[in-house]
């Protein structure tokens, strides 16, 4: 069975949650940016506070642009604080570092437009986000199953994650980037909402 089944029939997720495994394809399939952009509110609903998203994507080009600005600053300091409060071993002081500066590099990649690479980063950065958070076990077979018995909206998060890598992987460069930009915004509001 595949997770979003098991985790509707075992009750891991609740009604309105469910509706984030139909929600996420209409963000990929859309045709027109209005319809993208529904489904991305919508999807973003599901996994943060309602009504919350549709600031970044509704209202004037320089009001989002201005909201946009303020939601990357705060995803910023919010990673931020969670590699610097993570505990790691003297030996992980490198990684630590490194995530930083991968960090660094996402917020200039995706305010300058460079949304593919943004794209990838965001994901690598997501990944080592739980890795911080949950060390090897978010490199286990079941790590899905553990996060949607901690919490939904975090098991949700994370399959998120994985749908993205995964489309990444086997659609690659054939992805429109206003579908980058949209699922990327999502990821980073969601993460700043933690």
């Amino acid at each position: 069975m595949d997770l979003p089944g098991f985790a509707i029939d075992e009750s891991l997720v609740s009604d309105a949650e469910k509706l984030a495994f139909e929600t996420f394809p209409r963000l990929v399939e859309a045709a027109s940016a209005q319809s993208r952009a529904d489904a991305a509110i919508a999807f973003a609903d599901l996994l943060g506070s309602p009504g919350e998203f549709t600031q970044y994507v509704a209202g004037s080009s320089a009001d989002r642009l201005a909201r946009i600005d303020r939601l990357l600053r705060i995803f910023r300091e919010n990673v931020e604080l969670l590699i610097h409060k993570t505990w790691v071993e003297k030996s992980d002081e490198k990684r630590k570092e490194k995530l930083l500066e991968e960090l660094a590099a996402f917020e200039r990649e995706f305010r300058e437009g460079s949304v593919r690479p943004a794209f990838k980063r965001f994901v690598a950065l997501a990944r080592s986000i739980a890795q911080l958070l949950f060390g090897g076990q978010s490199r286990a077979p079941d790590f899905l199953l553990y996060c949607f018995r901690i919490d939904p909206k975090l098991g949700l998060f994370f399959w998120y994650v994985g749908e993205l890598e995964l489309q990444a992987h086997e659609q690659g460069e054939e992805l429109g980037e206003e579908l980058l930009t949209m699922e990327t915004l999502i990821g980073v509001y969601v993460l700043s909402s933690f």
